[in-house]
């Protein structure tokens, strides 16, 4: 789904779980909790399109400069390493819900269904031209193209 609304539970779930690690791990080195937020943001931002991962980034930058870095839930930019911490964050979600994304449109990738290429291959009616051969998995159909058989038939009137 390309709506925003597929967001809205990875957000939710990932938002809610870094906030919880934070939380949790806040008697820690501040570079342990920082750790294993980044290992949540990757992981749920794996679940959610592009703009969710660099949300549930920003949250989690949010989350561990209040509880871990200044340990009184202030949010406040002291320095370059607010910004590096934040910039890994939010790079972190963007960069792994991208993957995701790529991944996601390669496996979608199929061959054409044979139904539809011999219905596009048959063209119209009044086609003319060489018989083709379309692979298919249990081996080649052979499809003839033919003129229509005119009908000299005119209606009589008597």
């Amino acid at each position: 789904m390309t709506r925003l609304e597929a967001s809205a539970w990875p957000l939710a779930g990932g938002s809610a779980c870094v906030f919880a690690l934070a939380v949790v791990l806040g008697r820690l080195p501040w570079l342990v909790a920082f750790v294993a937020v980044v290992l949540a943001v990757a992981a749920w931002a794996w679940l959610s399109p592009v703009i969710a991962g660099a949300a549930i980034g920003g949250v989690a930058w949010m989350c561990v400069t209040g509880f871990d870095v200044h340990r009184f839930g202030d949010i406040r930019i002291t320095g370059s390493d607010d910004v590096v911490r934040a910039a890994v964050l939010i790079l972190a979600g963007v960069l792994v819900a991208s993957a995701h994304a790529v991944a996601e449109a390669r496996s979608r990738h199929r061959r054409a269904d044979p139904v539809w290429v011999e219905f596009y291959a048959t063209g119209p009616v009044h086609a003319s031209g060489p018989s083709v051969e379309i692979p298919r998995q249990n081996g080649a159909a052979r499809l003839e193209r033919r003129l229509p058989v005119p009908t000299d038939k005119e209606p009589s009137d008597g």
